[in-house]
């Protein structure tokens, strides 16, 4: 027998008709093959728990008849074995509700007695063969039975029989729906008016709307805070506690307490749905064999107008996963979605939607953990942009570390992301998050280096910061300060110039820090002294502009007494044992070389004469001495390494050194002979441009300023015009 003419027969339902079709089931023979096979029609596309237990009850009735060969004739109608032969599945529907809410309707000791004989299974078919078509059932012999519950149970059992009879001579599928649903609204929610077209069109949506009208979930105060503080409807206006409230005439507090019960309660009252046989596919599109079902606009559309309802979309994946219970999990919190967004965890994600996953799936991967993971990223504080591998990053999150999934849930995961977080994948298939700080000073000062391409003075890399950041408000000072604190910045010797660390690994013949340091890494290396000369080569990889004179003098000045003189010209440094019969410089000539009191002395007598500290600059060489010796002190302070005594007189020396006013005045007198003495010499002006001629240019150049300022004194400018002729 074809499918298309048991259809006729009216023998299953459109919906597995159209499964039957779907996977070119052409005949009853294709479909008995087929369960022969599998013993089950689950995995077939749009084949629900109902089609399911609908085509394993027509191939078990086909296989049947094949076996008894039955004689051609009429089936007598009134053979209750006959009857379960050829009833269809609404029919069997509609006898299995009738039979348990007549079952619901005995009293106790009747109804236990049955359940009992029935061993708690009242289908039809059960009840037909324990008690229908048992030729040794007896009323009186049920066990647990009284003489009153006997004749209970006799009009009980003929009711039955006669309604069996009824629906077996009955043909119309709208009829028998409307039938069963009639008994099983009946028997769950007692209400005894309902209109036919509910009755009839087996949807979800349309008796779920029907009974909040009726109040059948709630009461009738609990109805209206249901579809007041919920997302029920769509494009409902949020309505806030007081105001409904102010509707029910109770506290706040109470239709708080009555929205969280009925909410707790909702998804239990729902479960009711499952008894119907709602084709989703065929009536909205929504593909039940999919791993995820998106319930999207067209959706919501079809299914609002063909239901005449006007759920929202959280509410109708709500009624979805009751429904589809046994196939679906529930991924989100319904909590957050379907309450009104007031107050928001701090603890975890808070869901803006309801996902309808495979519960194959769902227990494969932890959905919650990853969006909780996703949440903590973007609350967190991001210095600097980052991406990574979506798909790698996903198998953080498998359950069982199946690692074949991850093709299933990469989309479910995508869409989690775009519609929660709103991220969004790039080509490369990988998560980006971006900074959410506000830029620092040594991030604006990176940037300008990079740009110079080259180590540079405080001032340069202040304009480029500027130039490419005009709104920044920044000044020398603070930028000097950013490269001094933060890591990846070098100083070229002891003259406000900087680089960038990582050019010491990209450019050739560069290398920050001063010429003690790269001198002291130079000799490190080697277990002997190391000859000037050879170390002056070194350094001028670095610093082109020095010599060896200057080197020499240089580490003859250091105070920190890392470096040993050799006989010879050799240097060493006091970290590391050399041979013995290397001769040290017992007294090496250093140039005005004192002890630590001695120059303290030499500082006090200063500002004693001064009344002042000492200048950096524009001033004699010794009061330059000065000033850098009085700064390596407080440099030594600041890091704790200057013993107590001297951190204290020290201290007290600046504390008691008068402070400066009015403009400050260049001690003249020594370097105009200073001055004297080099163009005597050299027969021209000292030059900015080379060594050991800055101070002496400087101290010209501000002299001739205050010169055409006409702020020199009479003395002082007398000098000039010598000098300047």
């Amino acid at each position: 027998m074809t499918i298309d003419e048991i259809y006729k027969k009216e023998e299953i339902s459109v919906r597995s008709y159209h499964v039957c079709k779907y996977n070119d089931f052409n005949s009853i023979s294709d479909l008995t093959k087929y369960y022969d096979k599998t013993k089950t029609f689950e995995k077939l596309r749009n084949c629900g728990r109902k089609s399911n237990e609908e085509l394993i009850d027509l191939c078990n009735k086909y296989q049947r008849k094949q076996i008894e060969k039955p004689e051609v004739g009429i089936i007598n109608i009134n053979d209750p074995k006959n009857i379960l032969l050829n009833l269809t599945r609404v029919q069997r529907e509609v006898i299995n509700s009738f039979i348990f809410v007549n079952t619901q309707s005995l009293t106790v000791r009747s109804k236990n007695a049955i359940s009992l004989h029935l061993k708690n299974n009242l289908k039809f078919k059960n009840f037909t063969e324990k008690i229908l078509l048992s030729e040794n059932f007896d009323v009186k012999n049920i066990k647990n039975i009284g003489a009153k519950c006997i004749p209970e149970l006799e009009i009980y059992i003929s009711i039955i029989k006669d309604f069996i009879l009824e629906v077996s001579q009955t043909k119309d599928e709208k009829y028998l729906i409307a039938l069963k649903n009639k008994f099983f609204i009946h028997r769950t929610f007692s209400i005894p008016l309902i209109p036919v077209e509910i009755l009839e069109s087996d949807s979800i949506f349309s008796f779920t709307n029907f009974l909040l009208d009726q109040n059948a979930f709630f009461d009738k105060v609990q109805t209206l805070i249901v579809k007041k503080a919920l997302k029920i409807y769509h494009n409902q206006d949020e309505i806030t506690l007081d105001d409904i409230s102010n509707m029910v005439d109770l506290s706040k507090e109470r239709v708080r307490q009555i929205r969280k019960i009925c909410l707790e309660e909702f998804i239990d009252k729902l479960v009711f749905v499952q008894n119907f046989n709602d084709d989703l596919f065929q009536k909205y599109g929504i593909d039940i064999a999919s791993n995820y079902l998106e319930i999207d606009t067209d959706v919501i559309e079809k299914i609002n107008s063909s239901n005449k309802t006007h759920f929202s979309k959280e509410f109708i994946t709500y009624i979805l996963s009751a429904y589809l219970d046994n196939q679906f999990s529930l991924i989100g919190n319904f909590e957050d979605v379907l309450q009104p967004s007031y107050f928001n965890s701090r603890y975890r994600h808070n869901w803006n939607n309801l996902y309808l996953i495979k519960q194959g799936i769902a227990l494969e991967f932890d959905f919650i953990g990853f969006a909780n993971d996703i949440r903590e990223r973007i609350n967190d504080r991001i210095v600097e942009s980052y991406s990574f591998n979506f798909k790698s990053y996903l198998s953080k999150f498998l359950t069982n570390n199946n690692i074949d999934v991850l093709d299933l849930i990469f989309p479910i995961c995508e869409k989690i992301t775009s519609d929660e977080f709103q991220l969004y994948l790039d080509l490369d298939e990988n998560l980006n998050f971006k900074r959410n700080t506000n830029r620092q000073a040594h991030e604006y000062v990176y940037e300008a280096l990079e740009q110079l391409g080259k180590p540079s003075k405080v001032k340069e890399i202040f304009e480029k910061v500027i130039e490419l950041h005009p709104n920044y408000e920044t000044e020398e000072a603070k930028i000097r300060v950013a490269m001094k604190r933060k890591d990846g910045f070098v100083p070229i010797g002891r003259n406000s110039v900087f680089g960038l660390k990582k050019w010491e690994n990209e450019l050739e013949n560069f290398k920050g820090g001063t010429i003690r340091e790269i001198v002291e890494e130079f000799l490190i290396q080697f277990s002997e002294p190391k000859h000037i000369s050879e170390i002056t080569e070194h350094v001028l990889k670095y610093r082109p502009k020095s010599n060896q004179y200057s080197i020499l003098q240089n580490l003859k000045l250091d105070e920190s007494g890392s470096y040993v003189f050799f006989i010879g010209s050799n240097i060493g440094i006091t970290s590391k044992k050399y041979e013995s019969d290397l001769k040290k410089i017992s007294e090496v000539n250093k140039t005005d070389k004192k002890t630590w009191e001695e120059r303290f002395e030499m500082l006090q007598n200063f500002i004693a004469i001064e009344k002042r500290l000492p200048f950096s600059n524009g001033v004699p060489e010794n009061e330059i001495k000065l000033y850098r010796w009085l700064n390596i002190q407080k440099s030594k302070q600041n890091k704790g390494k200057l013993d107590k005594y001297k951190e204290v007189k020290i201290n007290c020396l600046i504390e008691g050194s008068p402070s400066i006013n009015g403009r400050r005045r260049l001690f003249s007198s020594e370097k105009y002979e200073e001055l004297f003495s080099f163009v005597s010499i050299n027969r021209r002006l000292p030059s900015a441009n080379k060594n050991c001629e800055e101070n002496l240019y400087k101290f010209f150049y501000k002299q001739r300023k205050l010169y055409d300022a006409n702020e020199l004194d009479s003395k002082e400018e007398i000098k000039f015009i010598e000098v300047a002729k």
